[in-house]
């Protein structure tokens, strides 16, 4: 057992004095009932190297810290001795614009990305939840996406390369810098979803696209969520190409400023302008066919920052409540019937206002209750519910005192079996983020 002390003062040693907090400084920290003896805030890939081989040497449980907008995730890390802060590391590092590809470090917020790529009129298409405060290198190792995805896939798509701090110091590379990388495994995939368990990931290149000239949204009212699901499912498969196909419960409605209506579709398309009006033609003629009207709105900048932020905030539900944010996964075409399903399985029980990305299976929600019994029941209930359609649900956030009763992951994965192998190949010691994926990994 290493003494704060003495931990303060190796990172001191390390980064200066200014850049280490310790003491009452770690507050802001906490996970759940443990907060680090130090934090650190490295400015550069250098000082993170030192400080996870002191780390290592110590033996030291260490968690790396982005913007914290989604420390919720995931269960309780077993050892927690110093939390490594990337927010120094914010640089967009290299743009090539006729590339369209950027280097930015892990340390940047998602947002302030945007903003900095948008002066060239290009942007990253990733629309994670809580974008003004994640950073690239939280949502990359979260894997965390929004309603883009429909169009322009995950992080697993867009990402080309990385560079990555390893539990002992070592600084390497997967990927590249360019669209088209002839490597014999595409070994940067493995550090995104993997929590920070397999190394720290100090910046990333991706790839960008052009920002659309225009873009319209619509939402198409319905009266249940089986006939909205169709629309759905019609629209993705014809030639349309549409940035986001969201069906929306009638809960999640009021938080979205939606319609009046058990369930509605929110969709966008982008483009030039020609190209938006001849597809929302097209879109009136698709919803027709079901007796449905698309309504046009306007700002959709901001109606799509609450639709990615959703069910983090803004999720319609009373104020006054227990919360958990859960997210599932069911075929797409099974979207309505999961919905419904959760819906009928924890009405008694908590209000449970929801959205699903149709295009990928992908359901969203939050359950709000008078108690935290009735928050519990409510997510065993919908787990069960989504098991008997081969869907699975992972809770992202539940109050401290709930927690211990929750499995937060559910239902082991079959490469359960490979992922603790990898956790004993790159970090032998378990000192980063142990215990935070599923499994104990």
């Amino acid at each position: 057992m290493q003494t704060v002390t003495t931990i303060v003062g190796g990172m001191q040693a390390i980064v200066g004095s200014d850049h280490v907090r310790g003491g009452a400084g770690t507050a802001a920290y906490r996970l759940g009932p443990a907060a680090p003896q130090a934090v650190v805030f490295p400015t550069d890939e250098s000082e993170i190297s030192r400080v996870l081989a002191f780390a290592w040497e110590k033996g030291l449980g260490v968690v790396p810290w982005g913007g914290g907008a989604h420390q919720s995730l995931g269960t309780l890390p077993t050892q927690y001795d110093v939390a490594i802060d990337l927010g120094r590391m914010d640089r967009l590092l290299e743009h090539e614009p006729a590339d369209m590809t950027a280097t930015a470090q892990a340390g940047i917020r998602v947002a302030e990305l945007q903003r900095r790529l948008a002066v060239h009129g290009q942007f990253l298409p990733l629309d994670p939840p809580l974008a003004d405060r994640a950073t690239l290198g939280g949502i990359l190792a979260t894997r965390l996406s929004g309603p883009l995805s429909c169009r322009y896939g995950t992080a697993r798509d867009l990402v080309l390369g990385v560079r990555v701090a390893h539990a002992d110091g070592t600084i390497t590379k997967a990927g590249g810098k360019v669209v088209k990388n002839a490597s014999a495994y595409d070994i940067t995939k493995l550090y995104l979803g993997s929590y920070g368990t397999l190394g720290v990931i100090v910046e990333a290149t991706f790839r960008l696209y052009p920002r659309p000239a225009r873009e319209q949204g619509w939402w198409i009212a319905s009266p249940d969520l089986e006939l909205a699901q169709a629309v759905a499912i019609r629209i993705l498969r014809s030639h349309l190409v549409p940035n986001r196909v969201e069906l929306v419960d009638r809960t999640a409605l009021t938080a979205l400023a939606g319609p009046a209506a058990d369930s509605a579709l929110l969709l966008s398309v982008a483009g030039v302008p020609e190209a938006v009006q001849g597809q929302g033609s097209d879109l009136v003629r698709i919803a027709s066919d079901f007796g449905l009207s698309p309504v046009e709105f306007s700002l959709p900048e901001r109606r799509w920052a609450a639709l990615s932020d959703f069910p983090w905030v803004n999720s319609g539900s009373k104020t006054a409540c227990y919360r958990a944010v859960w997210r599932a996964i069911v075929l797409p075409a099974d979207c309505a019937k999961g919905m419904r399903a959760v819906r009928q399985a924890t009405s008694q029980w908590a209000q449970a206002p929801m959205v699903a990305s149709v295009a990928h299976g992908a359901l969203r929600g939050a359950f709000c209750a008078d108690t935290l019994e009735a928050v519990r029941r409510s997510l065993t209930a919908a787990r069960t519910v989504l098991q008997s359609i081969a869907g699975i649900l992972v809770v992202l956030e539940a109050p401290d005192s709930l927690r211990p009763e929750v499995d937060m992951w559910g239902v082991s994965p079959d490469a359960l079996g490979v992922m603790q192998r990898l956790k004993s190949e790159f970090d032998p010691k378990r000192i980063l983020n142990a215990g935070r994926l599923v499994g104990g990994i």
